[in-house]
Formats: structure tokens, sequence, C-alpha cells
């Protein structure tokens, strides 16, 4: 039996959990089969105490009240220079990316009354081709202040958007040389292969959508600077909501900005988390909430000039989160004697770039960059933009990139090739096998977060029922302890078994429902062995809204694979605490991926069967995703892909069948051998080879039952 004092302790863990926590929307799930209620842990809506959600804003709201303010002009220095590391290591551009000819070319030229428009183009990285236009005044000095204006998420019309379009013309009637680019998957980079989706697999290899973004800025500067109508001593930096975004992290590493406007982003990562709802994925770098506050982020600008300028009834970043970055942000300006540097424009305003705010970003930059009043809002001159279908403003006749151009996921893949190619070998020996084996372990936990602490091997049940003569515990099973978290899952017992038997945790793409019709359960059962099927968190019944969870898992810096992953594992510890000492796992379709990296991160599981999984996260980096946001595990890639988790699985028996390839296409179990050969190289090194295998096709029951039934001899 369970231990009944740890289920009281979690109990009591569960009733510390907020009430006003995040929910998941629960009617987003699938209408029910008609015997899908009986199979359904809770009750009605699902409980805070299993929302994948509200633990997630939970653990982010934890490490956010860790970030406190320097007491001292010393501690902001030390502290700083980490915090600046810190931020490229976040938004993937540690180490920098290599700064290559950018071969600028002016593709069309447009004349209006008071002003020219240039459409230019010009490569950020080799084949990855920025399109955007410059906007200089006629008349005035011979070298302008110019300003870098970066939309926010504007998708069809990019730099073109008419509110955004009315703020790049406002500074160019204040004097101003303006540039706006269409950032990745807006505009004319709205192309297959460019989408803000890609930002999932850019994580794999510890890139950001936000980091991409941030260095087309900086090259955008390196453009300006080369330009004899600018002055490289006037540069400013502006832009609305994802542009605002960039703004705030693109001017801490770019000293060449003078001084800065960031509209309708800034607030605090706690007020953002807690009650601004889901965002992009261009707003989440991984761990980022481990290492700083947006206060910390403000604060390395100093002494240069930055303005946030929010609406106050901004329902995405709350104004209360802004002010209080600021009055922070404030305190560290203090110890570069700068305080006026730093302020906050507000207005009664929702979410957009109106024009209050447009006025107060032209004001700001005029104060700083042309000695032209106190930093107030400037009034805005009435201008007629031009439609933003106007061939003027387009810098790709005919909508095409030029040859060669390589796309946001060519990048992406051509880094993953890069790092894969640079894995170690298995080694072939066995002391040698068992040192590496050991070591990548520990790196994988490392880059996943680490082991978070273990809670009671407990669950609560929440009722019985009998199906097809077998007996089924509801099971609400215990895997977080701070903040606490509860799964569901379905003990199903065999028929006419005494004593206590072999269990397999059963994992599906369709739940744990899926058992009812799977001839592997059956067969399992048949057999005489328990099965548990177990909905990891944010799926299944748990389901959220995956954008939102998965994003939020982001920044904790602990992938919602891997808690997925950590979920698995307390699983077979809870079954082992029963007095079960074979536990396997057998996984179907996607899921496959959180049963192999349990595997590879412990020795709890005794044997494994992953059917219909893909063969590894390098072969999902492609737009449209083709696996959910939840199996795109932060910086996974830099460490190890499938093949070496799979190798962590020796001398463990474990049958990989139906391996699914590139574009979702089925591999044959030659190509499948070959794609996983550092696994069966992993069994080979532990005198195990017979303990492991690569079939095509489904894996039969008799399959699935000579696997499991290896598990004794495995030891």
């Amino acid at each position: 039996m369970w231990n009944r004092i740890a289920v009281a302790l979690f109990a009591a863990l569960l009733g510390t959990a907020s009430a006003g926590a995040a929910q998941p929307n629960a009617g987003k799930d699938k209408q029910p089969m008609p015997d899908d209620t009986m199979w359904r842990v809770f009750e009605g809506k699902l409980p805070a105490s299993a929302s994948a959600l509200r633990f997630n804003i939970e653990a982010c709201l934890a490490l956010c009240e860790k970030r406190t303010e320097p007491a001292s002009r010393e501690e902001w220095e030390t502290r700083r220079e980490a915090v600046a590391t810190e931020l490229r290591t976040a938004l993937g551009l540690s180490p920098w990316p290599e700064r290559t000819p950018l071969n600028a070319r002016v593709t069309g030229h447009a004349e209006r009354n008071s002003y020219t428009i240039e459409n230019v183009v010009f490569e950020s990285r080799p084949g990855f081709y920025v399109t955007a236009n410059v906007y200089a005044p006629k008349g005035g000095p011979e070298r302008k202040p110019a300003v870098i204006v970066v939309p926010g998420h504007s998708i069809a019309d990019g730099k073109n958007y008419p509110l955004y379009r009315a703020g790049q013309l406002a500074l160019v009637a204040h004097g101003f040389l303006v540039l706006s680019y269409d950032p990745i998957g807006q505009g004319e980079r709205r192309l297959p292969g460019y989408s803000h989706a890609v930002g999932y697999p850019a994580l794999l290899v510890g890139w950001t959508n936000e980091g991409f973004i941030t260095w087309d800025t900086i090259r955008s500067v390196d453009y300006l600077v080369s330009r004899p109508d600018v002055d490289p001593q006037r540069l400013g930096l502006t832009g609305n909501s994802g542009g605002g975004e960039n703004t705030f992290y693109t001017m801490p590493l770019e000293p060449r900005i003078a001084a800065g406007a960031a509209c309708c982003f800034v607030c605090s990562y706690r007020a953002w988390v807690k009650d601004g709802g889901d965002h992009c994925i261009c707003n989440h770098m991984p761990g980022i909430l481990r290492q700083m506050e947006q206060f910390e982020i403000i604060g390395l600008n100093a002494p240069r000039p930055f303005l946030a300028a929010n609406g106050a009834q901004d329902g995405i970043f709350p104004i209360a989160g802004a002010r209080r970055t600021i009055e922070r942000a404030s305190r560290l300006y203090a110890f570069a004697d700068a305080t006026d540097r730093v302020r906050l424009f507000e207005a009664e305003l929702p979410h957009g770039w109106a024009q209050p705010l447009r006025e107060a970003a032209c004001g700001w930059l005029a104060r700083w960059l042309l000695g032209k009043g106190d930093g107030s809002p400037l009034p805005e001159p009435k201008v007629e933009p031009d439609r933003p279908d106007c061939p003027d403003l387009f810098c790709l006749k005919g909508g095409r990139l030029p040859e060669g151009a390589r796309s946001y996921v060519d990048l992406v893949r051509a880094e993953a090739e890069r790092l894969t190619a640079g894995y170690a070998r298995v080694p072939n020996e066995p002391a040698l096998y068992a040192a590496w084996a050991k070591a990548l372990r520990a790196k994988l936990w490392e880059t996943i977060g680490g082991p978070p602490a273990p809670p009671p091997p407990a669950a609560r049940e929440l009722g019985k029922f009998e199906w097809q003569g077998h007996q089924v515990e509801r099971l609400a099973l215990a895997t977080e302890v701070a903040p606490p978290l509860e799964i569901p899952a379905l003990l199903i017992h065999p028929r006419q078994v005494v004593g206590i038997a072999p269990a397999a945790i059963f994992l599906d793409d369709g739940g744990k429902a899926a058992a009812r019709v799977s001839p592997v359960v059956r067969g399992l059962l048949d057999a005489g062995h328990a099965v548990l099927a177990l909905e990891p968190r944010a799926l299944g019944e748990g389901r959220v809204n995956l954008n939102h969870g998965a994003s939020d898992a982001v920044l904790v810096g602990r992938p919602l694979l891997a808690q997925q992953a950590w979920d698995v594992l307390c699983a077979a510890r809870y079954l082992k605490a029963r007095g079960t000492e074979r536990v396997a796992v057998v996984a179907r379709g996607a899921v496959g991926l959180i049963a192999a990296l349990a595997g590879a991160l412990s020795d709890d599981l005794g044997a494994g069967v992953v059917e219909g999984a893909m063969g590894g996260l390098a072969l999902a980096i492609a737009d449209p995703l083709p696996l959910p946001q939840w199996a795109y595990a932060s910086n996974a890639l830099k460490v190890a892909d499938v093949p070496q988790w799979l190798a962590l699985w020796a001398p463990r028996p474990l049958l990989w069948a139906d391996t699914v390839g590139s574009a979702r296409r089925p591999l044959s179990a030659e190509e499948a051998a070959k794609h996983l050969a550092p696994a069966a190289e992993g069994y080979r090194a532990a005198n195990a080879e017979a303990h492991f295998a690569v079939e095509a096709g489904v894996a039969s029951p008799d399959a699935v039952l000579r696997i499991l039934n290896a598990q004794s001899r495995a030891k």
C-alpha cells in the first residue's frame, strides 16, 4: 500500500496553491466519446492542483521573487556584467554570430514632398535577407540622426502597417532619417520557413526568435553607420509591442544606440506572466527568469536615455508591472547619476501604438538626439501615409527573395547539423561507455534545469470502476512539491492475479482512454501485467493551451518535455513504492519522446517500447511544426538527440518501432537502424546488444511482452 502519511503531506501542499491561479480552458478539449467520462479522473473542471499552466506560472513567480535590487553601486557593477552575459546567452547570441558582409543594395527609390524612400535589402547572416525601407528627410544637415523603428506583430503588413508608418513619418518630419524593416515572418518576410512558430525548433539549438530579431537590428545599425548621410553618434531605437520588445532587448547589447523608446512592452516578468496571458514564443527566452528581472535589463543601459511608453489599459503588459520596473530601474540609473535619463510615460490607452505613445517616443528621442525639447511628447505632424500595398514600399520586386536565399528553418537546420555532427561517438568498451553515459546523463539533467525535489511516492485515490473484468483505480499522482502538482492516471489491474504484478506505464497520443482499444494493453493484462495509463502534465485531461504552457516552461528553464519525462519517472517510483519491482513504459506516438527522455535520465524504468515516435528532434525542424510545442526542449540538441538518449537506456530492454522521420515520413527498418546507430553502439558497449531492437511497423503484443519479460534478465 502506498504511504498514507505521504498522501496527507501532498494534500497539505496542494492547499497552499493560489486560489486565483490561472486555469486551462477545458472547453478546448475534444468532445468525449460515450464512455470517456468513466475514463476521466477528475470530475468537471480540471482542478488547479492538476494544471500545468498554474504550475509553471507559480514556478515563474517564485523565480521572479528572488530578483532583489543591489544594495550598492559596487554590487550592481559586479552583477551588471553577469546579467549582460546571461542576457546574450538567453537570446541565443553567445557567442555572437559572425559579422558577415551585408551585401546591401537599393532595389527601389521613390520621392515624396519632404522625404525620399529607399527600398533596401541586406543580409544579416549569409543568405538571410532583411527587407527594409529608409526614409530620408530632404534638406537639413548632411549627416542626420537616425532611428530604427522595429514593427510589432503586424504579420501581414510588417514595416508597412499604417500605425507603424505613422510613427516612422512623424520621426522623419522631426528631422530623423528612419530605417524600418520586416522582422522574421512579417511583411515581405512572411514566407514559408520564416514563421514565428519556428521559434520552437530554434530553441532546440539554443536560438530564439527575439535573438534573431535583435541581430537583425544590430546589423541594421551596421548598415546605417555605413551611410554617408547618417551621424553614427546619434542613433535611436524605438518600436511598439514586439518592436518595443526588440528595443528593450537590443539596446543593452548594442552600445551604438544612444537613446531608446520601448512602447507597449516594458512590464515586470512577474506581472507579465501572472496577469498578461498567452504570448508569442518571441517573448520567451530559456531560463531567463533564473537570471534577471526586467529592471536589471533596463539598468544595463545606464546612463543612456531609455523611455518606456505604456497604455494604462494594456491587458497584455499590465501597467503596474511597468511602474514597478521603471521605479526599480531608476535606482540603478542613480548609481550612474542619471535618474533623469529613465522615464515611464503612460496614457489611458489599451495595447497599440496610438498617437500619444508615438508622440512620447518622438519627444524622448528628439530630446536626446536632436537637443530639442525636454523629453515630453512632441505633437505629431499631419501626414498622409501611403497604403500598405503601395508598390513604393516593397523591396522584393515580384515578392521573391534573391537566388540562394536561406530561410529561418534553413539556418536552424544547419545549426542542428553542426551540433549533431559534433557529438562524441559512443565508446565501444564497457568501462568507457559507463563513464560516457554517466557524464551525458548529468549533462542532460543540467540542460533541462536539473532534477526537481521529488515528491513522496503518493497518489490520491478518486474512485474505482470495473472494465471488462479488470479493476481500475482513478489516481491523482503527485509529481511536484514546490509548486505542487498532480496528474491523472488510471491503474488497471490484471484479472485473477494474486500478489503484486509487474507493471507498464502506458502513454498514448490519444490519452489514457486509448488503453480501451489498445491490443498491446489487452495483451499485457492477459499476461498478468498491471497497466498505469498516464497523462503527463498539459496533456489529456490536463490539457492546457500548449503555446501558453510550453512557453512559460521555457522561462522557468525546465522545458515542458522534461517536466513530462519527470512525470513518468514519478509514476515509476510510485508503482515501486506499491511493491512493483519491474516497471516498464509503453508509448505510442509523439509521447514516445517523453518515454525516451525519461529512460535516458533515470534507470527507474526497467524496459521500454516506443512506437510511432520521431527518431530525432533534429528531424522536427520544419515550418509548419511536425510536433506539438511541448516536444521542443530548449538547448536539447546542444547535448544529445534521441539516438544518444536511447544509448543511455543500455542494458535495459528497449524496442523502437515504426520510426517517424522528417516530414513525418515512416522510416524503413534499415533507415531507422542507420539513424539510431548510436543507440545500438551503446548496447554493444554494454554487452546487451540483444536487448535493443528496431522494427518497422507497429509493435505486436507478443513483441512488447518479449521486451518487458526480458527485464529480469537485463539486471
